[in-house]
Protein backbone atom coordinates (compact mmCIF):
# COMPACT_ATOMS: atom_id res chain seq x y z
CA UNK A 1 0.00 0.00 0.00
CA UNK A 2 1.12 3.59 -0.48
CA UNK A 3 -0.35 6.98 0.58
CA UNK A 4 -1.36 9.35 -2.07
CA UNK A 5 -1.70 12.66 -1.62
CA UNK A 6 -2.35 15.88 -3.23
CA UNK A 7 -4.34 18.63 -4.49
CA UNK A 8 -5.86 21.80 -6.93
CA UNK A 9 -3.69 24.83 -7.63
CA UNK A 10 -5.10 26.71 -5.04
CA UNK A 11 -4.92 24.44 -2.35
CA UNK A 12 -8.48 24.73 -1.41
CA UNK A 13 -9.05 21.11 -2.52
CA UNK A 14 -6.54 18.49 -0.65
CA UNK A 15 -7.12 14.21 -1.01
CA UNK A 16 -5.50 11.22 0.10
CA UNK A 17 -5.62 7.77 -0.84
CA UNK A 18 -4.17 4.60 0.70
CA UNK A 19 -3.72 2.46 -2.20
CA UNK A 20 -2.31 -0.76 -3.73
CA UNK A 21 -3.48 -0.26 -7.58
CA UNK A 22 -1.29 -1.12 -9.82
CA UNK A 23 -3.31 0.41 -12.49
CA UNK A 24 -1.86 3.45 -13.81
CA UNK A 25 -3.09 4.64 -17.00
CA UNK A 26 -2.85 6.80 -19.94
CA UNK A 27 -6.31 7.62 -21.58
CA UNK A 28 -6.07 8.80 -25.20
CA UNK A 29 -9.50 9.54 -25.93
CA UNK A 30 -10.46 12.51 -27.61
CA UNK A 31 -12.56 13.44 -24.16
CA UNK A 32 -9.48 13.08 -21.83
CA UNK A 33 -7.59 14.83 -24.28
CA UNK A 34 -9.57 18.06 -24.79
CA UNK A 35 -10.53 18.31 -21.16
CA UNK A 36 -6.85 17.88 -20.11
CA UNK A 37 -5.50 20.15 -23.01
CA UNK A 38 -2.36 17.44 -23.98
CA UNK A 39 -2.11 14.36 -25.64
CA UNK A 40 -3.41 12.22 -22.89
CA UNK A 41 -4.92 12.05 -19.45
CA UNK A 42 -2.54 10.47 -17.23
CA UNK A 43 -4.13 8.64 -13.78
CA UNK A 44 -4.55 5.97 -11.29
CA UNK A 45 -7.82 4.36 -10.89
CA UNK A 46 -8.13 3.68 -7.29
CA UNK A 47 -11.15 2.55 -5.10
CA UNK A 48 -14.29 4.96 -3.79
CA UNK A 49 -13.88 4.01 -0.44
CA UNK A 50 -9.80 4.70 -0.87
CA UNK A 51 -10.23 8.03 -1.73
CA UNK A 52 -10.55 11.25 1.36
CA UNK A 53 -11.13 14.49 0.12
CA UNK A 54 -10.82 17.68 2.10
CA UNK A 55 -12.45 20.84 0.57
CA UNK A 56 -15.38 20.76 -1.77
CA UNK A 57 -15.23 20.31 -5.22
CA UNK A 58 -17.50 20.70 -8.13
CA UNK A 59 -18.76 18.15 -9.94
CA UNK A 60 -20.03 18.15 -13.61
CA UNK A 61 -21.04 15.32 -15.92
CA UNK A 62 -20.21 14.58 -19.68
CA UNK A 63 -20.88 11.68 -22.18
CA UNK A 64 -17.17 9.68 -22.91
CA UNK A 65 -16.13 8.14 -26.22
CA UNK A 66 -17.58 4.69 -24.62
CA UNK A 67 -20.77 6.12 -24.24
CA UNK A 68 -20.99 6.00 -20.67
CA UNK A 69 -21.45 9.13 -18.29
CA UNK A 70 -18.78 10.10 -16.52
CA UNK A 71 -18.69 12.81 -13.49
CA UNK A 72 -15.55 15.30 -14.06
CA UNK A 73 -14.38 16.67 -9.99
CA UNK A 74 -13.07 20.01 -9.67
CA UNK A 75 -11.97 23.06 -7.95
CA UNK A 76 -14.66 25.60 -7.17
CA UNK A 77 -12.27 28.28 -7.16
CA UNK A 78 -9.31 27.47 -9.57
CA UNK A 79 -10.98 24.93 -11.60
CA UNK A 80 -8.39 22.50 -11.47
CA UNK A 81 -9.73 18.93 -12.47
CA UNK A 82 -8.83 16.44 -9.48
CA UNK A 83 -10.55 13.16 -10.42
CA UNK A 84 -13.26 11.61 -12.79
CA UNK A 85 -15.81 8.70 -11.64
CA UNK A 86 -18.54 6.88 -13.05
CA UNK A 87 -22.20 8.93 -13.22
CA UNK A 88 -24.17 7.91 -10.96
CA UNK A 89 -22.13 5.23 -8.94
CA UNK A 90 -19.07 6.40 -7.88
CA UNK A 91 -17.68 3.03 -7.21
CA UNK A 92 -14.36 4.07 -8.32
CA UNK A 93 -12.21 7.48 -9.30
CA UNK A 94 -9.13 8.08 -11.86
CA UNK A 95 -7.22 10.25 -9.79
CA UNK A 96 -5.54 12.57 -12.01
CA UNK A 97 -1.52 12.07 -11.52
CA UNK A 98 -0.64 15.78 -12.06
CA UNK A 99 -2.14 16.92 -8.95
CA UNK A 100 -0.26 14.12 -6.49
CA UNK A 101 2.45 15.73 -4.42
CA UNK A 102 4.66 13.26 -5.75
CA UNK A 103 4.24 12.83 -9.24
CA UNK A 104 7.09 9.96 -9.35
CA UNK A 105 4.63 7.73 -7.39
CA UNK A 106 2.90 7.35 -10.72
CA UNK A 107 3.62 4.22 -12.63
CA UNK A 108 1.91 4.04 -15.56
CA UNK A 109 1.42 0.64 -17.04
CA UNK A 110 -1.58 0.62 -19.74
CA UNK A 111 -2.87 2.92 -22.45
CA UNK A 112 -6.48 2.71 -23.44
CA UNK A 113 -8.20 4.30 -26.39
CA UNK A 114 -5.15 3.65 -28.13
CA UNK A 115 -7.01 3.85 -31.76
CA UNK A 116 -7.74 7.81 -30.98
CA UNK A 117 -3.71 8.62 -30.28
CA UNK A 118 -2.88 11.76 -31.84
CA UNK A 119 0.05 10.97 -33.90
CA UNK A 120 2.62 13.11 -32.04
CA UNK A 121 2.29 11.08 -29.28
CA UNK A 122 3.45 7.45 -30.17
CA UNK A 123 3.18 4.86 -28.27
CA UNK A 124 4.53 4.80 -24.95
CA UNK A 125 7.28 2.33 -24.40
CA UNK A 126 6.75 -1.16 -22.57
CA UNK A 127 2.91 -0.04 -21.41
CA UNK A 128 0.05 -2.93 -22.35
CA UNK A 129 -2.17 -0.77 -24.79
CA UNK A 130 -5.81 -1.36 -25.43
CA UNK A 131 -7.61 0.32 -28.72
CA UNK A 132 -10.63 1.12 -26.39
CA UNK A 133 -10.92 0.55 -22.85
CA UNK A 134 -9.35 -1.91 -20.21
CA UNK A 135 -10.27 -5.61 -21.43
CA UNK A 136 -8.94 -8.98 -19.70
CA UNK A 137 -7.51 -9.58 -16.94
CA UNK A 138 -6.36 -6.08 -15.03
CA UNK A 139 -4.62 -5.57 -11.87
CA UNK A 140 -7.06 -4.71 -8.61
CA UNK A 141 -7.49 -1.27 -8.67
CA UNK A 142 -8.40 -1.09 -4.34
Amino acid sequence: MVMLTGGCLCGAVRYEAETGSKLHYYCHCSDCRRYGGGAYHAAILLSATALKVNGAVTTWTVTADSGRTVARHSCPTCSNHLFTSPWPDPIRYSLKAGTLDDPGLFKPAYEIWTASRVDWAGPAANLTGFAAGFEGDLPPWD
